[in-house]
């Protein structure tokens, strides 16, 4: 009895943990893109120049990606190939409270930004007043005394003047004071605060620093022997940018309470800045030693002159240095270079000597820190060698001072390597580089191999950062280090379904919840209880794994209520059955049902985590989710049904001494003997069989007949479009000048139109296009179109003012045909009324290919010195690129406009060589002088490519003129006079089509071979192995069939009635497949368990074994599938359009799996002739009773 009150407390204090960890629950339960729609990021893919195959150098860029940012496939995010050299990414969208939050964040962010920027007209009136440092701190300092001395200057004229005497050199003290005056000025002017250094600064630590004596090198502790604690990396980053911008104070503090604010209620990916983060290592690790300043003091280095090199930083950067065998690397981040606020305020006071007193040669660059370091072969460890070398791993661990740190292992060649260089060069620094920058260069004390440590002052996102990046592995090709485009989509179910969507499945789960309570009384409220507590699980862990609910994971919480449900009808049926004879009391009858019942159930579900540790480890991350929503629903069922009911029903018959436990069946004996009848099923197997096999065959010439095109657009190649509305008129009935705003879905809407114009297509009424753009346009009635950006509610529908289109190839395109120009047509024909226009404008050269008068190789950091034109903008980061002068802009345009037009022309197929590279445009004349909102009638575009660098002695001038040049001016003058009416138009590869055929055969395969071993040794025969994986194989051909046949039958009077469109197979559909695998293989592995019990010591199963096994199990049968079918059928007809492609699927395949495994599945276990006479045999005792 004291063993019962402990176990429920256990329970109870389980089941309270999984509740705090979903609560709030509109906080912690995170819902995919497909529910909640998402952030969509194009990024390119800078392919080496010598690659041969860039699909399969795309193909690993992403499968590195898909392992770094989503490892366990908890996180709903997508990758698609688009095109050979750019992919888009889709994550969820975070909750509406952390999307509120993080717009307040963003707003303070632009106001610090719009604060920071150094008004002319305000600086000149503080310079009069003598109150600009003040407001602007130490660096105006210089030009105040360059304004005080050009004030003095002109006085001195003045009097000068009136007295007649020394007037020249008066005038020419004038001259030399405004020159110094406005060089100071335009300085100044220059100076802004970056807006990514006041984000970096906002996520430090915000902890308190231990402070370290500078002599000992160990902890400080005041006199009453508690550590003496100095202010957090933050503090210290945000008290620096206060001192450099005193003016900016405030806005510093508004913009740390908006992101404090946030940063508590955000988690995971909810914010794109993490996964843009992410994105931009590309993996490569490298080692190199640090050159010394002993060593350039005493003439040790090798062919390396530190002076020239500093020089050359500073005159033309870190790129374009002439050494061979050294070159300067930016350091990650200055926080891990110092320890407290003295040795902060050292750092900034003197970084060279900083630096020189830890045996590094540093120099600062354009506000970043550089360290010099070798790069010849003799003291560096890189890639692209003769002998390839990789990491093992990356892991946790902690430094000799107990802060964080990342342990990692390289493999046999790269510890022999490594060996090599350390022992070498013990005593000297040696810096850790990955992606190009410095995360740490410690002073190597003795040779090191195969296991190596990166440590510094890193917080817990560093130490993740580190670590995902390093265990994916190097990427083949770099990423651009931020999106070329990014866009916000609607839920790819549409918003106006969604709502219908999970009502539906609320609905279905009441509905179970009373059938059980009806059917079973007492009992019934157990099995709701034993739901409940399922329910709280699958979310409290998933909540506690930070995992993301799609549309394919509900699908495994649909299995697992199911398989909750029959769980418990497994144990009450035996229960009933007991009870029935009359021979048990119910105490006993409890204990035999839990004891009969646990085999089937233990096997039911080991089965089916079978499945899913296999699509766990192979299966693409579309499905990972899936698979891991399953087991922790199996796992919960297991918990719920085998041990939270038990103690129930033991505090039942025990604590409280009840006797009796009334159900439907016992009450009403007739249920009883209709939910037993007495079939010879084995004799309808020349029946069963010859059916079954017809649908399969039949099912299998649909899907093939159908190909491809039974495929939804992620599965195919396509085309993305993506269009804005127009702004609205008075004669729209718009007050202000507002988008025009159309419905998504629904009559008159998007959707209807688009799909409209493919139904014509395919019928051949529509005009203008000839037989092969006909079948391309016919694709548009199974288009995918989402809302891009913010989306309301007008008139009661969901409405929008930008939208995504999707459509896929048609079958058998050849390979060298695009549906672009096709698709462009037809959507800015059917849409030319509503549409965003952008007209052309025209400049000096608009009309001439020729760019030589027009393009400049940028030599310093002053633009002016390049172009020969009176600017003062600094293009320090641009030094080697090119700039490109456009004159005579007619009409004139703002920066944001020719921004936007370049950029959607840096997109288009044509310019895939042009991806990725650093962009800024320069305003040089505007329109008003006073009022620059008015546009600019010259620009200067400036464009930097690493690669095609034109001060780099490797890189030729003919390579860079006729690669970077031509090209960027070609990109520009085409962006900028072409007239468009769609915003954007790419193309797309299939999402998951490659990778989840492969991996699927791999994992149906090792699937089906762990559910044969596993039966065959359970089960003890091969025969009950085989009628198991045929029964799976007949389910899944019939359902993928009877979804092939809604192309034919779909547009039928009785299928709209019966709300059967032409359903295509996307990801739900998949999902809907394998949890009919896992429902039919429970069904099947009941039935089996039941002929194996009812066997008894029998070499084989008679005819009269199997019959009987299958009537007794018919209750279970019945009851199981007749409350699962309820619950789909709820959610098919309540759900809407958006889910019923799963449902359908799930619908169909829930019924032929309950189907096959009475009529498949356990007569193939049968073993002779089926014609001998039924008749009823009694059951051996078992030895438990």
């Amino acid at each position: 009895m004291r063993h019962i009150w402990v176990k429920l407390l256990l329970i109870i204090a389980f089941i309270l943990l999984c509740v705090v960890a979903v609560n709030p629950p509109q906080e912690k339960i995170r819902l995919g893109k497909d529910l909640r729609g998402g952030v969509s990021l194009v990024y390119g893919v800078k392919m080496p120049e010598d690659a041969s195959d860039r699909e399969a150098i795309l193909t690993q860029t992403i499968e590195v990606l898909k392992q770094r940012i989503n490892p366990r496939g908890l996180l709903d995010i997508s990758m698609t190939p688009q095109g050979l050299d750019r992919f888009e990414i889709v994550m969820p969208l975070p909750s509406r409270e952390v999307q509120d939050l993080k717009k307040a964040y963003d707003l303070a962010m632009d106001d610090l930004m719009r604060e920071a920027e150094i008004p002319q007209s305000r600086l000149v009136d503080l310079l009069g007043s003598r109150q600009a440092v003040a407001t602007f701190g130490e660096k105006v300092a210089p030009l105040q005394n360059a304004f005080d001395a050009l004030q003095q200057a002109r006085a001195a004229l003045d009097a000068a003047r009136a007295s007649g005497t020394g007037v020249d050199a008066a005038e020419g003290a004038v001259a030399v004071a405004e020159i110094t005056y406005d060089d100071a000025l335009d300085e100044v002017l220059g100076l802004s605060l970056d807006r990514e250094r006041v984000v970096q600064a906002l996520r430090r630590p915000n902890d308190p620093v231990q402070e370290i004596d500078p002599v000992t090198r160990e902890p400080r502790f005041d006199e009453t022997g508690k550590r003496i604690m100095g202010p957090s990396q933050r503090a210290m980053e945000i008290s620096r940018l206060k001192g450099e911008f005193p003016h900016l104070s405030a806005k510093l503090d508004v913009a740390g309470e908006a992101f404090d604010a946030y940063d508590a209620k955000r988690t995971g990916f909810d914010d794109p800045e993490d996964l843009i983060r992410l994105m931009r290592g590309a993996g490569v690790l490298e080692f190199h030693i640090a050159i010394s300043p002993l060593d350039a003091a005493s003439g040790e280095t090798i062919g390396v002159n530190i002076d020239t090199m500093r020089t050359e930083l500073a005159e033309l950067g870190p790129e374009n240095t002439s050494s061979r065998n050294a070159k300067w690397f930016p350091i990650n981040e200055l926080q891990q270079w110092y320890e407290d606020a003295a040795q902060h305020d050292a750092l900034i006071a003197n970084p060279s000597q900083y630096f020189s007193n830890r045996d590094l040669v540093a120099a600062e660059y354009e506000g970043q820190y550089f360290l010099l370091l070798y790069t010849n072969a003799a003291n560096s460890m890189t890639h692209g060698g003769e002998v390839e070398w990789t990491m093992n791993g990356a892991s946790n661990t902690r430094d000799q001072l107990g802060r964080p740190a990342v342990a990692f292992t390289l493999d046999a060649m790269g510890g022999s390597l490594m060996g090599r260089l350390t022992g070498a060069n013990v005593g000297k620094p040696m810096a850790i580089v990955l992606d190009g920058q410095i995360y740490s260069a410690p002073v190597l004390r003795s040779q090191i191999n195969n296991n190596g440590q990166i440590s510094g002052n890193f917080s817990d996102a560093d130490i993740s950062y580190l670590i995902k990046v390093l265990a994916a592995g190097a990427l083949q090709a770099r990423v651009t280090h931020d999106p070329i485009a990014m866009n916000t989509l609607g839920p790819s179910i549409g918003a106006d379904n969604l709502g219908r969507g999970l009502e539906a499945c609320w609905l279905a789960v009441i509905v179970v919840a009373l059938f059980m309570l009806a059917y079973y009384f007492f009992a019934g409220v157990v099995a709701d209880i034993a739901l409940l507590c399922n329910g709280i699980i699958i979310f409290g862990v998933m909540a506690m794994l930070d995992g993301t609910f799609t549309l394919p994971g509900l699908a495994g919480i649909v299995l697992t209520i199911g398989m909750a449900v029959d769980a418990n009808v497994l144990i009450y049926e035996r229960i009933r059955e007991e009870l029935f004879t009359g021979e048990v009391d119910l105490r006993t009858a409890v204990r035999l049902g839990y004891q009969k019942a646990l085999s089937t159930i233990i096997d039911g579900n080991v089965t089916n985590l079978i499945v899913c540790f296999v699509l766990y480890k192979t299966a693409t991350t579309e499905v990972k989710g899936f698979a891991l929503t399953l087991a922790i629903g199996i796992g919960a069922t297991l918990f719920t049904a085998l041990f939270v009911t038990r103690q129930i029903f033991y505090v039942y018959t025990e604590v409280l001494g009840r006797k009796t436990l009334p159900m439907l069946a016992s009450t009403f004996p007739a249920i009883h003997r209709a939910l037993e009848p007495n079939i010879n099923w084995l004799g309808l197997r020349k029946v069963f069989i010859p059916v079954s096999v017809s649908m399969v065959l039949l099912s299998l010439i649909l899907v093939g007949i159908r190909g491809e095109s039974m495929f939804d657009t992620e599965f195919r190649g396509g085309v993305s479009v993506t269009m804005q509305t127009r702004v609205e008129t008075p004669a729209d009935g718009a007050e202000d000048a507002t988008r025009l705003w159309l419905p998504h879905v629904g009559p008159d809407s998007v959707q209807e139109r688009v799909h409209e114009i493919g139904r014509k297509a395919a019928d051949k009424t529509l005009t203008g296009f000839d037989e092969r753009e006909l079948t391309i346009l016919s694709e548009l009635q199974r288009a995918s179109i989402l809302t891009v950006g913010d989306s309301r509610m007008v008139n009661g529908r969901n409405s929008a003012d930008r939208f995504q289109i999707k459509v896929a190839n048609p079958k058998g395109l050849a390979e060298d045909v695009t549906i672009m120009d096709t698709v462009v047509s037809a959507i800015t024909e059917e849409f030319k009324g509503d549409l965003d226009v952008t007209n052309p404008l025209e400049f000096a050269g608009s009309e001439s290919a020729d760019h030589a008068a027009h393009t400049f190789l940028i030599e310093g950091d002053r633009l002016g010195e390049s172009i020969g034109r009176p600017t003062a903008a600094r293009v320090a980061s641009f030094i080697g690129g090119v700039a490109v002068v456009l004159d005579d802009i007619t009409p004139p345009s703002s920066l944001d406009d020719l921004r936007a037009r370049i950029d959607r022309m840096r997109q288009h197929t044509n310019y895939t060589d042009a991806v990725g590279r650093d962009v800024e445009i320069v305003g040089l004349t505007a329109a008003d002088p006073n009022d620059t909102a008015k546009g600019y009638t010259s620009v200067a575009v400036v464009v930097a490519d690493p690669a095609l660098n034109g001060l780099r002695p490797d890189v030729a001038f003919e390579s860079w003129d006729r690669n970077l040049a031509a090209r960027e001016w070609s990109l520009v003058r085409e962006g900028l006079t072409r007239r468009s009416s769609l915003e954007q138009v790419t193309t797309f590869s299939s999402a998951v089509a490659a990778s989840l055929k492969a991996s699927a055969i791999v994992a149906v395969v090792l699937s089906l071979l762990g559910i044969l071993v596993y039966i065959w040794v359970r089960f003890g025969s091969f025969r009950y192995s085989l009628a198991a994986v045929l029964a799976l194989a007949h389910d899944v051909s019939i359902a993928l069939g009877l979804v092939a046949v809604t192309q034919l039958i779909g547009s039928t009077g009785i299928a709209r009635f019966l709300l059967i469109e032409e359903f295509q197979v996307d990801l739900g559909v998949v999902a809907a497949l394998l949890t009919i695998i896992g429902y039919s293989l429970n069904d099947t592995i009941v039935i089996l368990d039941r002929i194996r019990e009812n066997r008894g010591k029998l070499p084989l199963a008679s005819a009269e074994v199997i019959n009987r096994s299958i009537n007794q199990t018919f209750s279970r049968t019945t009851l199981t599938s007749g409350t699962t079918l309820l619950a789909v059928l709820i959610m098919y007809i309540e759900g809407g359009s958006g889910i019923r492609p799963f449902t359908y699927c799930l619908l169909a395949g829930l019924v032929v799996g309950t189907y096959s495994s009475i009529a498949i599945a356990a007569p193939l276990v049968f073993r002779g002739k089926s014609d001998a006479p039924h008749r009823e045999i009694v059951a051996p005792e078992p030895e438990a009773a």
